[in-house]
């Protein structure tokens, strides 16, 4: 019984100390490109290394409301935020003052461009990229009209479309061709315009005619509600038209 109790103690380490280490712990990375985590934009390096950081909020102070929104593009190489500062009368039941800016930034965190027309539509976003984001669709706000603007990475516009008395939504194709505005006129039914930013063509789409009110388009350029094929825009187009886009 002592030589196996024995054999028992030389088999353990003397203390915690003789234990073999443990392998050091791998730092945490993150992709990179830009993210919205919480309440902030964050850009992240090629390593993986936090590199910037844009701080989202919101906030009340009497009759002025402050606030900054973002997001990032679906692949991760711009983001956009819009700085709006309201003014309203004491009762907040008036607008007085509407101050925006906008900012598209690029992929190692440089101002690309920027916008003092963008507004928030009834509903959604007021920016949308592209999935590869060379395409941007922003909603804009003149006075008591709004308008819709596609421009790519650059900032150089490639359609205008309005002006309209509402806007409730934009969208964009994810391949970046076709857009589409959702507005109104007071007291009437709202209507779907479809446009090929490459050709420039239109299509307008009484809203109370899709299944739901509800309507999309992909990159075959086929307008589909519910299960649906509403309409088809013509996809033959040559480089030249296009901008040597594939």
């Amino acid at each position: 019984m002592i030589s196996l109790l024995l054999a028992v103690a030389l088999a353990l380490p003397a203390s915690a100390a003789d234990a073999p280490a443990l392998p050091d712990l791998a730092v945490s990375k993150s992709t990179p490109g830009w993210a919205k985590q919480g309440r902030s934009l964050v850009l992240y390096d090629a390593d993986g290394s936090l590199s910037f950081e844009i701080g989202l909020s919101r906030e009340e102070n009497g009759p002025v409301t402050s606030e900054v929104r973002g997001d990032a593009s679906p692949d991760g190489k711009a983001a956009w935020t819009l700085d709006r500062r309201l003014t309203y009368n004491q009762s907040r039941n008036r607008l007085l003052e509407s101050r925006r800016e906008l900012k598209i930034h690029g992929s190692a965190g440089q101002l690309l461009w920027r916008d003092a027309s963008v507004d928030l539509p009834e509903k959604g976003e007021p920016v949308v990229f592209s999935n590869d984001s060379q395409m941007i669709l922003t909603a804009c706000h003149f006075g008591e009209s709004w308008s819709m603007e596609a421009r790519d990475w650059s900032g150089n516009t490639k359609l205008k479309a309005g002006p309209f008395p509402r806007l409730v939504s934009i969208a964009l194709a994810p391949g970046g061709r076709y857009a589409v505005a959702r507005w109104g006129v007071p007291d009437k039914s709202d209507t779907h315009s479809f446009f090929d930013l490459w050709t420039k063509a239109r299509k307008d789409i009484e809203t109370s005619e899709l299944t739901l009110g509800l309507a999309r388009i992909g990159d075959d350029g086929v307008v589909k509600s519910g299960r649906r094929d509403v309409f088809t825009f013509t996809t033959e187009v040559s480089t030249a038209t296009n901008g040597g886009r594939k």
